[in-house]
């Protein structure tokens, strides 16, 4: 047998000898037992669930090590280990675990200028929460970002452990907080600079430096989110001066050796002004160039603002949105020339396809109805989609006064040729419920009750009682208006009034009365209202100065139809901050309708409504009135116009403007004056109301008025309008808009006092 077989033999038997040897190399070692140390607050179902190593299987060391990981992404322990031990039959596994602690408690010490409510919600990790080092990381970054927003940056933060329940594996986790004292921004000044000084510069961006009345400004804390964005505002303010190539480096952010001050310095490489060369569109046009070009305000000649810029594409946008080009993509390109210091906009236009309307969702609405809201929108379900459209129908939204605020989203729909419009609003209380009481210069204590309700049951029913008593008045309304009557678009109003009245020094004055109005929108914000009213009015307690004929025309029915017309662009009908208002009204009573008092008057009344900064609203009003008697009898003194008083000339007291009698006041001699009220009036407001504590409701107000009434035998001049100006205060209570103004007459007359002092309930105008 040659050599090579018998190697080849005598390796074959050793193998058999091996693979058949008992615990030999070829056989699998079986894991007879697995055990676990350190268990204390976990089960161990738990830690079985996570292994893969099982009694009964092979042992494998490359299966061990996963079962380590495994246990170790459970979270649950600190430290994980295996020892392998020879048992009857195979191997035993001892796990050796350690198990993480248990947050029992958790201290909070050092912390003065956080509100421990404050830092409840920036911490990651809480009392039964097992002890995580990440945790406890991102919470400290959490702190220390509250604290960099108030201005202190070197505060400390440190945490310790101590045992606090050992039977439960529990610890008191404590973060103790030095906060030292507060770093404050000294200086920022900027290098660079030619065109615009550092003061100018400073008023461009929102990181102040400190002064002496930083405590009430709060300037002087330095925020890196904030100073990364003044970064931005100040490049903008360069490229809205004509600055093209401006530059605005890192700010070089420097703490003084004593750690209580920063300075910082902002480097800027200005580059030159720019003056337009050219402005023009391409790409994809949907008119012509030169109607298009016509609505831009970007022109020829002018200086490069990038705000006039920015305003350009809003009307692009605007244009083909209405065209139903929902996503058009239009990017200003910008040639610049540097040597004649010229720059050439072209405003590049992708129109994209036209867009339909999906779905109209919405959402956020718990009392208002879907179809209240529905019928105010101009959008349509499988209609082209209008930019216009959408914001005339966030505005009718806003008008309404039911909401505190609307947002409108269009995400895609079921395809690139759809969007659905999302409408979210968030309701306010339109109802009050309010009892209490008052004091009046005029009334002295005054009584008031009123349910009012905006949008009664969602159905946007309005509707109210209220009742307001006096020495001198009682006052009882009852009113209800319904805007689409019966799901029409016609609008019903009813009213209901019994009032009695000696607010007027010279007679008392009975009234009930009612009124029915029909009327509906013509079109966008133009509205037609026809009324009826009916009123017994009963005049009695005639002082000596009321002339005869006056006392026997004093009383009667008022028997009246009208006619309004109303234009009203006002951006909420209950708390307006900006538009127009302004409404034409003629009421007409006659015999024909069984009066007695027979009139014609014509009534305009003019409002305008700016939204400034800082929400300072300022309100401008001119209001127009005219009266004239249909038959011989003057007329009656409770229909003429009496100026004075907190809704008229707040520096005049209450109906002591107009044209006026010298009446005898004795058989003796001696006159006295009697203001019977004038047929025509002209009134002018202006107020600007400015913000005080907004979210509690409290407003100051400075105002200026004048206006004046005429009888029958004058004519208008303005030349004799009495005016004022004054101040006050405003507070929209639970119980309603409460007023207090003061008043002071310009070229007061003797007889006149120096202050008026108005206070009242209720809106202005």
């Amino acid at each position: 047998m040659k050599p090579s077989c018998l190697i080849r033999l005598y390796l074959s038997f050793l193998v058999f000898l091996i693979l058949s040897f008992p615990g030999g190399v070829g056989a699998a070692e079986q894991i007879v037992d697995i055990d676990f140390q350190g268990l204390t607050s976990v089960s161990e179902a738990v830690v079985r669930n996570s292994l893969l190593s099982v009694e009964g299987t092979p042992y494998s060391g490359n299966i061990v090590k996963k079962d380590i990981k495994n246990l170790y992404k459970t979270g649950l322990f600190s430290d994980v280990s295996v020892q392998r031990v020879n048992s009857a039959g195979g191997s035993k596994l001892i796990f050796i675990l350690v198990e993480k602690k248990v947050i029992g408690k958790l201290t909070v010490q050092g912390n003065k200028k956080i509100k421990g409510d404050d830092l409840a919600e920036a911490m990651h990790i809480h009392e039964q929460d097992l002890l995580d080092k990440a945790k406890i990381a991102e919470t400290k970054a959490e702190i220390y970002k509250l604290y960099e927003k108030k201005g202190y940056h070197l505060v400390d933060i440190k945490t310790s452990i101590e045992p606090f329940d050992e039977a439960a594996n529990q610890v008191e986790l404590i973060f103790k907080i030095d906060e030292n004292r507060p770093v404050k921004v000294r200086r920022i000044r900027f290098t660079g600079n030619k065109a615009f000084s550092d003061s100018k510069l400073r008023k461009q961006i929102k990181t102040k430096e400190k002064w002496t009345l930083s405590f009430l400004t709060g300037s002087g804390k330095l925020q890196p989110e904030t100073l990364q964005s003044d970064m931005q505002m100040l490049r903008y303010f360069y490229l809205d001066n004509g600055y093209l190539k401006v530059k605005v480096g890192e700010p070089d952010v420097t703490l003084t050796r004593d750690k209580r001050s920063i300075y910082i310095s902002i480097p800027v490489h200005e580059g030159q002004k720019y003056k337009v060369s050219g402005v023009s569109v391409a790409g994809d046009i949907i008119t012509t160039e030169e109607e298009l070009e016509k609505q831009l305000s970007l022109k020829t000649g002018q200086l490069y603002k990038k705000s006039v810029e920015i305003k350009d594409l809003q009307t692009l946008e605007r244009i083909y949105g209405d065209q139903a080009y929902a996503f058009a993509s239009i990017v200003p390109n910008i040639t610049t020339d540097d040597s004649a210091l010229t720059a050439d906009v072209t405003y590049y236009i992708q129109k994209g396809p036209k867009v339909k309307i999906g779905q109209v969702i919405i959402k956020g609405n718990k009392v208002t109805r879907d179809k209240v809201i529905r019928r105010e929108l101009k959008v349509i379900e499988n209609s082209y989609y209008s930019q216009d459209h959408l914001e005339k129908s966030r505005m009718r939204l806003y008008q309404l006064g039911y909401f505190e605020d609307v947002n409108i989203s269009t995400p895609r729909g079921i395809d690139d040729n759809t969007v659905d419009v999302v409408i979210e609003v968030t309701e306010k209380n339109t109802g009050t419920f309010s009892v209490g009481a008052g004091f009046s210069t005029l009334e002295s204590f005054i009584f008031t009750a009123t349910v009012q309700k905006e949008n009664f049951l969602g159905r946007g029913i309005s509707g109210g009682i209220s009742a307001n008593m006096s020495k001198l008045r009682q006052d009882i309304m009852i009113s209800m208006s319904d805007r689409y009557f019966l799901d029409t678009k016609w609008y019903l109003g009813l009213s209901f009034e019994r009032f009695q009245s000696q607010l007027n020094r010279d007679f008392d004055q009975n009234r009930l009365g009612g009124s029915v109005t029909f009327g509906r929108e013509l079109f966008d914000y133009f509205h037609f209202h026809l009324g009826y009213r009916i009123a017994q009015v009963e005049v009695t307690n005639f002082s000596a100065q009321v002339p005869q004929f006056f006392v026997d025309n004093a009383s009667g029915l008022t028997s009246a139809v009208s006619n309004t017309l109303t234009y009203d662009r006002r951006d909420n009908r209950i708390s307006t901050k900006k538009g127009i208002y302004n409404t034409v009204s003629t009421e007409w009573s006659t015999k024909y309708l069984n009066a007695t008092n027979n009139f014609l008057r014509v009534t305009s009344d003019n409002r305008v409504f700016f939204k400034l900064p800082f929400q300072f609203v300022l309100k401008g009003r001119g209001l127009a009135g005219y009266i004239n008697s249909l038959d011989a009898k003057p007329v009656a003194l409770f229909d003429r116009y009496f100026l004075g008083g907190i809704n008229t000339l707040r520096g005049y007291e209450l109906n002591t403007v107009g044209p006026v009698l010298q009446i005898p006041s004795s058989a003796t001699g001696g006159d006295g004056t009697f203001t019977y009220g004038g047929n025509k009036m002209l009134l002018f407001n202006a107020e600007l109301e400015i913000p005080i504590y907004a979210k509690a409701g409290f407003h100051a107000v400075t105002f200026f008025d004048s206006g004046n009434s005429y009888g029958e035998g004058e004519n208008i001049d303005l030349s004799r309008l009495r005016s004022n100006y004054g101040f006050g205060l405003r507070w929209h209570s639970p119980l309603g808009p409460l007023r207090f103004e003061w008043g002071l007459p310009i070229n007061k007359r003797a007889d006149e006092s120096g202050v008026v002092f108005n206070f009242s309930i209720g809106q202005s105008f």
